[in-house]
């Protein structure tokens, strides 16, 4: 058989595998790609909400398109083809009663500090730096890496609260891979740097505009690459669960399937691109887990999502993309406004608000009624003085189970035999935010799909490097 005959079956719509697809199906491969949500998106999907007050458009918490990747810029833009916008981002952080820029424009923000806060902060700071000069002590977890860096005083103030407060566990029991992915600067003295002195290439959190789709929000990416895909000769099938992966000597045949009738079947195929949560992959190959892979995965665990959506009477809220709540007394930890990235997605008069509270499954968040939600984040904006009770129309919600992979102290020790057993199986690969069991941004989920596709075209290509090591992913 030639490869050109082989059928690739891509489990998942998202960016990782509508981006997959794209390219398998452009190189004439054939493709069948099956999706259990009714469109196209993943995590980056978007949804529309009809009300007496009008249509509005609104993502899963605040997504925006920016890369330092040619080739992913390239492409993507030339898939949105004229459904786009440019927009200049701004985001802050409410704390002590005000907005700091974010990133942290360090002068600014130093004068925003209470004078106590502020002479603490240099203070704690100096003594780390002293500090630093005669250890070099390895960064056991995120509260170290941060400590040793900026000083007590400013992680307690910018780091530590809201961290804790989102993973829901103490900074000590989270890795150290999770600061140096998504803390932009590598020391207060980088920020000082960086904030007088820009660098010569492009970093991630200096890059202050970003495309969007000016209809239809941001899942027209995951859309496009689909539609693109299709026109390729790709077979894309949503409403469709994955419920099992068929196994037969120790390779990967195919997929049992259930659609939205409730009808099962079987789809064979030559190689399977997996992109759904790598423990859920896991889990649907069955009696073919060794129990020691079965334990490691137990311990891969995710953190929730419940998002709650608040139609406001006024044309806008803020001028906000989004806004960090650091706050412990607090229950909403971030806060986004769907308007600020197109005009598209709410009417002239009227805008929209996403609320976004982290929690476990099961938990008393993820349990409350609607209603009950809803009284939690009209509260806590209320008490912080951002809205009143009046402005508030309607309120929804939407929860996702698998929002964000937990990275603990161990969780190394638990991917690796993972990922190990996926290996180990012919004709199965694993790729992607949710199939490799990492917190990357929307580029990088694009960029492993494609280098997936070009390592399964025959192509010198590793999917698994993209996102690797202590790039900053912000």
């Amino acid at each position: 058989m030639s490869h050109s005959d082989e059928t690739i079956l891509i489990i998942g719509a998202g960016l990782a595998g509508t981006t997959a697809a794209h390219q398998l199906a452009r190189a004439g491969r054939k493709v069948i790609v099956v999706e259990r949500e009714p469109e196209a998106g993943g995590l980056a999907k978007s949804l529309k909400h009809e009300s007496e007050h009008g249509t509005f458009w609104y993502d899963i918490g605040p997504h925006r398109f920016h890369t330092t990747d040619e080739r992913v810029n390239k492409e993507t833009l030339a898939v949105l083809g004229d459904n786009k916008v440019e927009r200049d981002r701004v985001s802050r952080i409410f704390l002590y009663n005000q907005f700091f820029d974010y990133p942290l424009q360090l002068g600014k923000a130093l004068k925003q500090l209470p004078k106590t806060v502020m002479l603490r902060s240099i203070w704690d700071y100096g003594i780390q730096s002293i500090k630093n000069l005669f250890t070099k002590p390895k960064d056991r977890n995120f509260e170290e890496w941060v400590v040793r860096r900026f000083g007590r005083k400013l992680y307690e103030v910018f780091f530590g609260v809201y961290t804790e407060k989102t993973w829901g566990m103490p900074c000590t029991e989270i890795s150290a891979d999770w600061a140096s992915q998504r803390i932009s600067q590598a020391s207060l003295l980088d920020t000082i740097m960086k904030s007088v002195f820009r660098p010569k290439g492009e970093v991630r959190s200096l890059i202050s505009s970003f495309y969007y789709p000016e209809k239809g929000g941001i899942g027209q990416l995951a859309i496009s690459y689909k539609n693109s895909a299709i026109g390729n000769g790709a077979e894309v099938h949503l409403n469709t669960t994955v419920d099992q992966i068929l196994i037969e000597g120790g390779r990967a045949t195919g997929v049992s399937v259930v659609d939205e009738s409730g009808a099962k079947r079987e789809i064979m195929a030559d190689l399977i691109l997996n992109t759904m949560p790598l423990t859920k992959l896991v889990e649907l190959c069955g009696d073919s887990v060794p129990q020691d892979v079965t334990e490691h995965k137990n311990k891969l665990g995710h953190r929730s999502m419940v998002f709650v959506f608040m139609i406001l009477d006024k044309p806008q809220f803020t001028h906000d993309h989004w806004i960090y709540i650091p706050e412990d007394t607090l229950t909403v930890h971030r806060l986004s406004e769907p308007k600020n990235f197109s005009d598209d997605c709410a009417p002239a008069d009227k805008t929209l608000i996403c609320a976004e509270i982290t929690c476990d499954f099961g938990d008393e968040i993820w349990n409350k009624s609607d209603d009950e939600l809803r009284a939690v984040a009209v509260k806590d904006l209320i008490k912080i003085g951002l809205i009143e009770d009046s402005d508030v129309l309607e309120t929804f919600t939407h929860r996702e189970f698998f929002a964000y992979p937990l990275y603990t102290l161990d969780y190394r020790e638990h991917l690796d035999p993972v990922l190990g057993f996926i290996d180990s199986l012919a004709g199965l690969e694993t790729t992607g935010r949710q199939g490799l069991f990492k917190y990357n941004n929307m580029d990088h989920s694009i960029a492993m799909g494609f280098t997936a596709a070009d390592g399964l075209i025959g192509r010198d290509a590793d999917h698994r490097k993209v996102a690797t090591g202590d790039e900053y992913f912000g």
